[in-house]
């Protein structure tokens, strides 16, 4: 069964955060391996990255691994839309280097609106290059709770938009499928998603159909392990049935980032 995390970081930051000090391509594929993860749609990890010279450095990084590792890794870069017009050249040169998404993280870029105008100039060029976008959601963060980020996928229809954690906050995780069903756009992912195998992946497959959920872990902070586990004991104890974590776990990326 083809396995794909549709989200996950590496890099070499500064300072250590949440254990994770420097974490490489050679790293990444080899816990891949160790797991099953056939492909990995990466990014450069978040918190490292302030100044404009970081997103540049950050996703030449990222860039380049996936050119060297084209069958194993699927490079997503990362746009901070407060950098304005340095937003949208960076947007455009990382897609024109092979980048398959955009992501965006408004909680530790300065908190800007997810569905605000100031999005609008990156959204429009992941129209044009007909690639998705992945953001970050959190109930708690008003800059993108997961109805911030269903307003930015209604705003922009033909762009898929990928929330990530599906708003990450366990009690209001019952409430992803019908704030994310009516908007066909939108799609959500499971990485950094509370200890619920029956509420992550089959309450939200049986109200939002299983070709709109997306297998991520959110590594390296976050376990690639413990989400493949949590998959596992949807499927083994609370129903999920093997053809619609064949549609999570690889198939639905393969659509969404256009790949071969």
């Amino acid at each position: 069964m083809l396995a794909i995390d549709d989200h996950c970081h590496f890099g070499e930051p500064k300072a250590e955060r949440a254990g994770v000090r420097r974490f490489l391509a050679d790293e990444l594929i080899a816990r891949m391996d160790r797991n099953g993860i056939d492909k990995t749609v990466v990014c450069h990890l978040i918190f490292p990255l302030w100044e404009q010279e970081d997103f540049t450095r950050g996703n030449n990084l990222v860039l380049d691994a996936a050119q060297k590792h084209p069958d194993r890794l699927v490079a997503a870069c990362v746009i901070n839309p407060k950098h304005g017009r340095f937003a949208e050249q960076e947007a455009r040169r990382c897609l024109a280097a092979g980048a398959k998404a955009i992501k965006f993280h408004p909680v530790l870029h300065g908190f800007y609106p997810i569905s605000g105008e100031i999005v609008n100039p990156v959204m429009e060029i992941a129209e044009e290059a007909r690639v998705p976008v992945v953001t970050h959601s959190d109930f708690n963060a008003r800059s993108c709770t997961p109805y911030e980020v269903a307003h930015l996928a209604l705003l922009f229809p033909r762009v898929t938009v990928v929330m990530l954690h599906m708003g990450i906050d366990p009690e209001a995780l019952w409430h992803i499928p019908e704030i994310v069903a009516p908007i066909p756009n939108l799609m959500v992912d499971t990485s950094l998603t509370s200890d619920l195998p029956y509420g992550v992946y089959v309450n939200t497959v049986r109200k939002l159909g299983a070709d709109r959920v997306l297998f991520g872990s959110d590594g390296p902070i976050v376990s690639v392990e413990a989400n493949l586990a949590k998959l596992a004991a949807a499927e083994q104890t609370y129903g999920l049935t093997k053809e619609e974590k064949r549609k999570i776990l690889g198939e639905n990326a393969t659509r969404v980032f256009r790949l071969q």
